[in-house]
């Protein structure tokens, strides 16, 4: 066996759409760096606890958010890996060679947002849980999953934001645990997608070149962001990211 699991997760529906040239990505490269790959489907909401169920309704992503942290520390604990890795099904790697590099025991994905904000386009980056790392023994595991089921028992079904127990709590948590990076695995926001459904017209827009200009490096996988996209949305950027990569020009890394 090897020390490294890869784990995702989708619907079967979803597999038959765009997404499959996602996970298609992921698998490859999981083999490419000698990982061992999971795919699991709507069984996953199988580990998630009737309360829980119950409470977040048919917003199942909160729901998954949950249950993907569950199978991470099964992984650890249960099996002989030494590190796990959740990728979203969403998610499509760019570059083979992509490696997670990184000190202490966990890691979390880094995103550039470009969008529109007082009628002028803003980069700011983000946390996100679409690509996570964890390492035997890590104590941030543990303890996440205390945080959502926490949040979750007290919160008003009615105000369960989509990236509560995701993205959100983990931007909360960042100042105070200082989680280390992936800036090589970032988000695709629509004014991006826009950008780059353009590209090979009069040039790249200017939140592509925002993206790149405040990207600590240039992503080596970028999430689509399924729930913001439109299938033929996907399928154009899929083609242009696999035919001519996420940058047209030179990139200079900026710090982080």
């Amino acid at each position: 066996m090897n020390n490294t699991l890869v784990i995702q997760s989708c619907s079967p529906a979803q597999q038959a759409g765009w997404m499959q040239s996602c996970l298609a990505s992921v698998r490859r490269w999981a083999q490419a760096q000698g990982h061992d790959y999971r795919f699991i489907g709507d069984e996953i909401f199988e580990l998630v606890p009737d309360w829980y169920r119950q409470k977040v309704g048919n917003k199942l992503p909160v729901a998954t958010d949950y249950a993907r942290l569950v199978l991470l520390k099964q992984a650890l604990a249960e099996e002989n890996y030494q590190q796990v890795l959740w990728l979203d099904a969403d998610l499509l790697v760019l570059d083979q060679t992509m490696q997670f590099d990184f000190a202490g025991t966990c890691a979390f994905g880094q995103e550039v947002w470009v969008q529109e904000r007082d009628g002028k386009l803003q980069a700011r980056r983000n946390i996100h849980n679409a690509v996570m790392v964890f390492r035997r023994h890590c104590p941030v595991l543990p303890f996440l999953l205390h945080c959502v089921q926490s949040l979750m028992r007290r919160v008003d079904p009615a105000h369960i934001a989509p990236q509560l127990v995701g993205p959100k709590l983990l931007q909360a948590l960042h100042p105070l645990c200082d989680f280390a990076l992936l800036p090589q695995v970032g988000a695709l926001s629509p004014a991006v997608v826009a950008d780059l459904g353009r590209r090979g017209g009069a040039g790249d827009g200017q939140a592509l070149q925002l993206l790149l200009k405040n990207s600590a490096l240039l992503p080596q996988a970028v999430n689509l962001c399924a729930s913001l996209i439109s299938a033929v949305d996907a399928q154009t950027v899929i083609e242009s990211l696999q035919s001519t990569g996420l940058s047209s020009g030179p990139h200079t890394a900026q710090n982080q």
